[in-house]
C-alpha cells in the first residue's frame, strides 16, 4: 500500500465511525473502513481512510465536536507507515 496522499480519521466510537462511513458513502467521498492502526491511541478499533484530494470535503463534514474524531496524516518513512495528527 503507498502510504502518501492518504488520511485516517479516528473516532472515539464505533457507532460514529459507522455513521461518518455513511455520510461519505452518501456523498461519494469514497472512504475506506480499515482498523484503527496500532500507532493510534483511540478507544474505536475502526477508522477510517480516505484520499488527501478529498481532505476539505471530508473536513467540512465531520463534526468534530460531537463525533470526537481525530484526523492523522500518514506519510511512509523508511518503509514504515507514521501517522501525522493534524486539525481537523
Amino acid at each position: 500500500m503507498k502510504t502518501n496522499g492518504y488520511y485516517i480519521l479516528a473516532f472515539d466510537s464505533t457507532h460514529h465511525a459507522i455513521r461518518v462511513e455513511e455520510q461519505l458513502k452518501q456523498r461519494e467521498l469514497g472512504g475506506e473502513m480499515v482498523p484503527t492502526p496500532r500507532d493510534i491511541d483511540a478507544s474505536c478499533g475502526l477508522s477510517i481512510r480516505f484520499l488527501e484530494r478529498n481532505l476539505e470535503l471530508v473536513r467540512d463534514l465531520v463534526d468534530s465536536s460531537k463525533n470526537r474524531v481525530r484526523l492523522y496524516r500518514v506519510d511512509g518513512v523508511g518503509g514504515k507507515a507514521v501517522y501525522i495528527e493534524q486539525e481537523l
